[in-house]
This record gives C-alpha cells, structure tokens and sequence, in this order.
C-alpha cells in the first residue's frame, strides 16, 4: 500500500462544495423507555452526535425514521433542536416515508425546519411500505399502497416547490377549488393573482433552495431513473437492489441509472452510499464489532437493539413460514471487521462508493453513545482522512 493517502472519489462525482468526497453518519435515534434519561436521554444524544460529528469535520448527518419502536419517529423535529447546537453540518432525514404523511402538511415542516436551519436540511424521503398504512389511514391495501404513496410525493414536491395547491372561489364563502397543478408554478412569495381567478393557496413558510435538496431512497434501478427524472438526489441504504449482481455492483447500477437518467441542468446528481465498516485498534474494539457483526449474520437489520425494542425473528424462522415474504427487499451490505488499513482496501475496491459523492457511517443502534462517539472518531481519523476526505471547517453554501 503506498505510503500517502489515496483520494477515494473523483473530483468528478463530488457534487458538494468542498474538495475530495463528503462524509456522513446515519443514526437509528435509538432510546430504552426505562433506565436514566429514558427516551430524553437517547434523544439529547442524537443531538450530541451532531455536535462531536462537527467538532471532527464531518459533512452530514443522516436521522433515520422508524414508527411504533424505541427509534426516532420524527427526524424533523430532531433536526430543527440539532440545528440551534450547530453551525455547519448537514442535517439529512434517511428517510421520512411520505406514504404515511399528510404532503402538504409535510412540506410546510420540511420548509419551516430549513429556515431555522439556515438552509442546512437535506431531504431525504420515499414512499415507504404498505405495513403501516392501516394505523395511518391511508384507506388503500397494500397492493395499492405504492401507487398511492407515489401520488403523495409528487403532491409534496408540488407544495414544498411552490405549486398552486387551490384556489378560494371568487364567490364569497364558497370552498377552495383544485387548481390546475400542470398550468401553475409559484416561484416565490409575490405571486400577483389574476384579477376574478380566486386567492391562490399554496404551502407557506416557502424555503426556495429546498426543492434542491431532496434525496430519495431507491428500492430498485427503477426507483432510481424516476428520482432522477424528479430531480432527486440518490440515498442509498446498506439494502441493495436484487437484480442478479452483488450488493456494491447492484448499488452501482443505480448510481449509473441515476445519472443517466438526470434531467436538471443547475447542476449533476448526487449521490450517498451506506456502509457498515468498524477499524478496531484493539481487543476490546475488535470484540465489540464482531459481536455486532455476527449479529448482523443472524437477524439482518435488526441486529442490534436497543433494550425494550421489538424483538427480531431470524432469517431462518421467517423463510419457514409458508406465507411469508422476504426479510430484506434486496441484498446487505457487508459488514466489514477489519484493522484500517484493511478497512482502506475494502472501501477502495468497492465500485459503488467509488462512484457515489458521499460515504455514510452506518452507526449500530445497540451500541452505547461512547461507542459511537468513538466509531465517529475513528472512521474520521484513520480511515477517511486516507482517503482523500478533508474535515470541513467553513460553512458551506
């Protein structure tokens, strides 16, 4: 291995104004109902891993949203609190599933949060599952779901770009009427009304970057061409498509779909590839890692909970039942135990986070916060800054 540090990425695929590649975690925002501090406690870390993540220079954080467990169930609302503890970094969603949200009501958080943030949100969303569609409402069956969670994202891109949502009919006391959505666009706050037309609706607080910062999480290559074509960023997870190649190639064809299929012109796509990589430095390191790592073997992503979560089944007890689907939509990301040299070779070799813009530290929900805190560390001293990575330092644009 040469003695200098080796640059990861091509300048070419970095979309961020910063030289090299950006680097991120992505946190579960586990909590324990019980014990000190309780979910306050698991909460106020989420918000110390943003401030120790600055401190070491990192470019983003990622906040993952998951209902009905010891998780964090509202990304936003952490991000607006991590917001007033930080001054650079990124705050990304991974993902908010809009299926189960009102779009409209959305996308007037989503801009409400960007402006306390100084514009520092990155959206990341999708349509979600059908599992939870019953307790939501959503009022379709899960044969039906996806077609109706897509309807929703679009009707959010719609609010949260400043399209006409309705108009108040210009005859008093009559309701507001569906607009046009095809024919009208806002494109800011001043909006004159045509005289006799009706008052105009559409979502307010108006952040006018945001529409720009929307990631999306892809389920297959398919999924991806239609972010792309949405002008959507790409936010891949340590869940790879099941197309017939391996995990890092099948990632890879999504990026390469994502890119080809990119229709806007102010700038190229983006890109942000999980991983589940631990360099340990001693016995203590290297034992707590591969513990997680064999646990990740047994109950996929699961594998490690916190205390009171709900209760993983195995891989092997659910393709036993006759009706059951698969555990994973996709393949898993390898979780890889390693000194950090070796931890260098991999994430070299590996095609799709040599061709994405961003590398995210999966941090495992059932380890301690001194733990991750010290992954965090870790990974920024001894694997990325080999890589080419530059701590930021300035606020970027």
């Amino acid at each position: 291995m040469p003695n200098e540090p080796v640059t990861l990425l091509p300048p070419s695929s970095q979309q961020d104004p910063k030289n090299g590649f950006t680097l991120a975690f992505l946190t579960n925002g586990a909590f324990t109902p019980e014990g000190p501090g309780g979910a306050k406690r698991g909460h106020k870390e989420i918000i110390d891993l943003f401030k120790v993540a600055e401190q070491l220079g990192y470019d983003r954080g990622w906040v993952r949203n998951r209902h009905f467990d010891n998780y964090s169930s509202s990304p936003l609302t952490i991000i607006a609190a991590a917001a007033q503890h930080t001054s650079r970094i990124r705050l990304g969603t991974a993902i908010i599933p809009v299926g189960y949200e009102d779009p409209i009501r959305l996308a007037e958080d989503a801009a409400t949060v960007d402006l306390l943030a100084d514009e520092r949100l990155e959206l990341g969303i999708a349509t979600g599952i059908p599992g939870f569609g019953d307790i939501f409402g959503s009022g379709v069956g899960p044969q039906d779901f996806k077609r109706y969670a897509g309807q929703k994202v679009e009707r959010f891109l719609d609010a949260i770009g400043g399209t006409v949502l309705g108009r108040a009919s210009v005859e008093q006391g009559k309701p507001a009427v569906a607009a046009d959505l095809s024919a009208e666009r806002l494109h800011g706050p001043s909006l004159q009304d045509p005289a006799g037309t009706g008052i105009p609706y559409y979502a307010r607080p108006y952040s006018e970057s945001l529409r720009g910062r929307i990631w999306y999480g892809p389920g297959s290559v398919e999924s991806a061409e239609v972010a792309a074509r949405q002008g959507l960023d790409l936010l891949m997870s340590a869940i790879g498509p099941a197309i017939g190649l391996g995990f890092e190639a099948g990632q890879r064809a999504q990026i390469d779909a994502h890119r080809a299929a990119w229709t806007r012109t102010d700038r190229a796509p983006r890109s942000s590839a999980s991983r589940l990589f631990f360099p340990f430095v001693n016995d203590r390191q290297r034992r707590l890692y591969q513990d997680y790592a064999d646990l990740r073997n047994e109950y996929g992503p699961a594998a490690s909970r916190p205390p009171g979560a709900l209760a993983p089944v195995p891989f092997e007890e659910r393709s036993k039942e006759p009706a059951a689907k698969p555990v994973v939509p996709g393949l898993l990301s390898p979780v890889v135990v390693a000194e950090p040299a070796e931890i260098i070779e991999y994430l070299r070799s590996d095609v799709a986070v040599q061709a994405a813009g961003e590398l995210s530290i999966f941090l495992p929900p059932g380890f301690t916060h001194a733990e991750n805190l010290e992954l965090l560390e870790n990974i920024a001293t001894l694997v990325a800054s080999q890589l080419g990575w530059t701590p930021s330092s300035a606020v970027l644009a």
